[in-house]
C-alpha cells in the first residue's frame, strides 16, 4: 500500500507541475514572428464550426484566413490546410465547416485543402503533412490557442515537419481557462505514449495504416 500512495503522490506532483508550467507558459507567451516563404498555413479544429460562427474553431479558421491573406499579399503563395474530421453525431466533418467559414471570409476554393480525418493532435499533423505531401521549401505556419502550442508543436515535429511556426488564435492576452490546462496536462503523457507506440510497432514493420487508430 505505501508503494501504491507514493505513486499516487508522484502522479498528482508530476500533474499539478505540469498545470503550472503551462500557466507560466501561456502567461508569458510571446508571439514570433512568421517568417518568409510560407508553404502552408495548417489551422487546427477545436470542434465543429457553430452556426454562430462564434466558436473556438471559427476564431481560429479566422486567424488562419488572416494570415493567409497577409502573406497572399507578401507575394507568398500558401495553401490554407483546414484540419479537423467528423466526430461522433456531426454531421460533417469540421475541416468542411472550416472551409464554409473560410470561403465566406473569401478565400479561393483553389487555396484550400481540406484534412478531414484526423481525431487527436497526433492525425492532425500526420495527415497535413500527408495533404501537403512532398518536401517543399518554405515554412510551414500552425495555427491553434496558447495552451495547445506545445502539444501542437510536439506533435508535427514528430509526424517529420521542422520547418514550424505556431500562432496564437487567442493572442497574448485573452485568459486561459484552467480546464484546458488541466486538460493538456492529462493529454501530454497519454499522447507521448501513444506516438511512441506507433512509431515503434511501424518502425518494427507493422502496417503505419492498420495503426492509426492508435494516435486518434
Amino acid at each position: 500500500m505505501r508503494a501504491v500512495r507514493k505513486l499516487i503522490v508522484i502522479v498528482i506532483a508530476a500533474f499539478v507541475l505540469l498545470v503550472g508550467v503551462q500557466r507560466v507558459y501561456v502567461e508569458t507567451y510571446t508571439q514570433a514572428p512568421v517568417e518568409r516563404p510560407v508553404r502552408a498555413v495548417v489551422v487546427l479544429s477545436s470542434g465543429p464550426v457553430t452556426p454562430g460562427r462564434d466558436g473556438r474553431t471559427a476564431v481560429r479558421t479566422r486567424a488562419g484566413v488572416k494570415l493567409y491573406f497577409a502573406l497572399s499579399n507578401a507575394d507568398d503563395e500558401p495553401r490554407l490546410v483546414l484540419s479537423g474530421g467528423k466526430g461522433e453525431g456531426e454531421r460533417v466533418s469540421k475541416a468542411e465547416g472550416m472551409k464554409e467559414l473560410a470561403l465566406e471570409e473569401g478565400v479561393p476554393p483553389n487555396a484550400i485543402l481540406v484534412e478531414d480525418r484526423s481525431g487527436s493532435t497526433l492525425q492532425n499533423a500526420l495527415f497535413s503533412r500527408h495533404a501537403l505531401g512532398g518536401d517543399a521549401p518554405g515554412q510551414v505556419v500552425v495555427v491553434t490557442d496558447r495552451f495547445h502550442i506545445p502539444r501542437a508543436w510536439a506533435s508535427f515535429r514528430w509526424a517529420g515537419m521542422s520547418d514550424l511556426i505556431l500562432v496564437a488564435a487567442d493572442g497574448e492576452d485573452e485568459p486561459v481557462d484552467w480546464d484546458n490546462l488541466m486538460g493538456e496536462a492529462v493529454k501530454w503523457p497519454v499522447n507521448i505514449a501513444r506516438a511512441a507506440a506507433y512509431s515503434a510497432l511501424s518502425a518494427a514493420g507493422w502496417s503505419k495504416h492498420d495503426l492509426l487508430w492508435m494516435i486518434e
